[in-house]
């Protein structure tokens, strides 16, 4: 009898070895992150809001848009260069504020983004390979304080990485997201601890964002 329990013992050890292994596994070769070369020159374009769809190089204005301040920005293009050189091990070209942007021209009335060409132009203008382009589409800053809100922070990133030979983007990645307390949803609980067990600041929200971005676009 202790001998069959044993054995299942041992059984149950190897198949839960075996189920872990398989969940390590990628599924297929389109599971498994793929890095950009580092050959690639990379320029980072600052922080901009499109406020009118026109200026937008994909996606929708959302409704009720919240607006960030101006004088706000410069700090956005801080912490981004802070995340870009502690994540990732590549070298970035940074592209001075004071730069002329795209998103200050004026396109055509349109229901339409129309930036993309735009941002594909200034690219090469800089003569680099690829361009990231942070942008802010949302922002809700946290009304009240890390013990307590009458609103929490809302906030959504957009991050699009262009290909300035081919025109086109190579990739995306999109942060929306507003706190909410764990009551409501406790699943949660581990992004709560992360945060030190308080209500976040949209600047921390948007932090959560660009170290999202650096994941989602393999820097």
């Amino acid at each position: 009898m202790r001998f069959r329990l044993t054995v299942m013992a041992l059984l149950a050890l190897c198949l839960a070895l075996f189920l872990q292994g398989c969940a390590k596994q990628p599924r297929s070769t389109a599971d498994i992150p793929r890095s950009l070369s580092p050959s690639y020159s990379i320029a980072v374009a600052p922080f901009t809001q499109p406020t009118s769809t026109s200026q937008l190089i994909m996606g929708q204005i959302p409704r009720d848009q919240g607006r960030i301040a101006p004088e706000m920005l410069p700090s956005l293009d801080r912490t981004l260069r802070d995340v870009l050189l502690t994540e990732t091990k590549r070298h970035y070209t940074f592209v001075p504020r004071h730069t002329p942007l795209p998103d200050k021209m004026r396109y055509h009335d349109s229901n339409q983004p129309q930036a993309l060409s735009a941002w594909v132009t200034f690219a090469k203008g800089l003569k680099t390979d690829l361009l990231l382009v942070p942008q802010v589409l949302n922002w809700h800053p946290r009304e009240g304080s890390r013990a307590g809100v009458t609103r929490p922070a809302h906030v959504r990133v957009e991050f699009f990485l262009i290909n300035a030979r081919q025109g086109s983007i190579l990739n995306r990645s999109v942060y929306d997201v507003e706190q909410s307390g764990l009551t409501s949803n406790l699943l949660e609980i581990g992004d709560f601890l992360k945060r030190q067990a308080g209500w976040a600041t949209a600047e921390e929200l948007a932090r959560e964002g660009m170290v999202k971005a650096v994941k989602d676009m393999t820097l």
